[in-house]
């Protein structure tokens, strides 16, 4: 990876963008982008959508999602204790003692993650399993007053965490769920942009993925692309106690992982899969048998309907402060995805 992409990335990762209020991630991928296509857009819900002109007559959106989960300020108590609500989902039991950044105007405040100590709950005060309303956020206040001077209802919160690189291939963050995804589609745009390609190409970071979806909806209407691939990240199983026979084989570092599925299209798996041989190109496959659970729900059937893939980037901790991917993974991926829209021109067959 080279220097200037890895600037973006790590800057895209430690950029706030809770779901719903992407626009800081949005104006970094602009200014990335804006060398490299021929137009730029920002749609009404929020979607950056980037676009280089082919000379045949199909469309391919390449598409991934800008927002991360996080939180909203929700109550604050008389003590100046706050109290939130989820955007996006979470294992509530792995909150306790983090860190969170509270995005106030253009102010951050920091805060604590509490919850009653172990030490002051008696037996039938411990609940089997913790609930959102359980935590509070603690930062520092002395009372409601106080606390309302730095901090207002509605105002969001992502986790506290700078990126690590446990070496020179892995790296660990707050938000490769799924930055990685608008990177990769960005960085195939830089890779294209002095390169003959036969279909149009549209890179678009969206919005709203972890709750409700509504940027890949418009965006796919918008757009009304052929082919579309959403690019996302997926569990591992290369960690202690996980089942292989049920969750498949995925590990960090042996490329992107292809996902086969009733709503994803053969046609455009086979060629995927074709290219990642042809080009020795590492990657994994998995399979999701209704529903995904990424922006290709939204995509496959929108309009006439679209023929959609789905490739991952392995991620190990999902959904926490510290996710952990392979760079080599984005790297084959943005090289994979390169090879796929020169390979489409006016003959491909979008028939099942």
């Amino acid at each position: 990876m080279n220097s200037e992409n890895k600037k973006y990335l790590f800057d895209l990762l430690q950029t706030h963008s809770p779901s719903g209020f992407e626009t800081p991630a949005q104006v970094l991928t602009n200014a990335y982008l804006s060398n490299y296509c021929e137009d730029i857009t920002i749609d009404i819900n929020g979607n950056l959508i980037a676009h280089k002109k082919g000379s045949g007559k199909h469309k391919i959106m390449i598409i991934g999602h800008a927002d991360e989960i996080g939180f909203m300020v929700n109550y604050i108590d008389e003590s100046g204790f706050i109290y939130v609500k989820a955007l996006g989902g979470f294992d509530v039991n792995m909150l306790p003692g983090l860190r969170v950044d509270i995005h106030h105007n253009d102010n951050i405040v920091h805060g604590i993650i509490g919850k009653k100590p172990i030490h002051l709950l008696r037996n039938s005060d411990e609940p089997s399993k913790l609930k959102l309303e359980d935590l509070w956020i603690d930062i520092g206040a002395r009372n409601k007053e106080d606390a309302q001077n730095l901090v207002s209802i509605g105002d969001t919160i992502t986790f506290s965490s700078q990126i690590e690189e446990l070496n020179e291939e892995l790296i660990v963050s707050k938000a490769t769920d799924n930055k990685v995804g608008v990177y990769i589609a960005s960085a195939v745009m830089k890779e294209l942009w002095e390169k003959d390609i036969k279909a149009d190409y549209y890179a678009v970071s969206s919005v709203g993925e972890e709750t409700t979806m509504r940027g890949a909806i418009t965006s796919a209407y918008r757009i009304d692309p052929d082919i579309a691939v959403a690019v996302d990240v997926t569990f591992t199983s290369d960690i202690p106690g996980v089942d292989k026979h049920i969750y498949g084989d995925v590990s960090l570092g042996k490329g992107p992982v292809l996902c086969l599925g009733s709503a994803l299209h053969p046609a455009i798996n086979k060629k995927l899969t074709e290219l990642a041989k042809e080009h020795n190109i590492p990657l994994q496959i998995e399979i999701s048998p209704s529903r995904t659970g990424t922006d290709a729900d939204a995509v496959f059937a929108s309009r006439q309907g679209t023929a959609t893939a789905i490739l991952s980037i392995p991620n190990r901790y999902m959904h926490t402060p510290n996710e952990i991917i392979s760079l080599a993974d984005l790297d084959n991926a943005v090289q994979l995805l390169v090879e796929f829209v020169l390979s489409i021109d006016d003959t491909f067959e979008l028939k099942r």
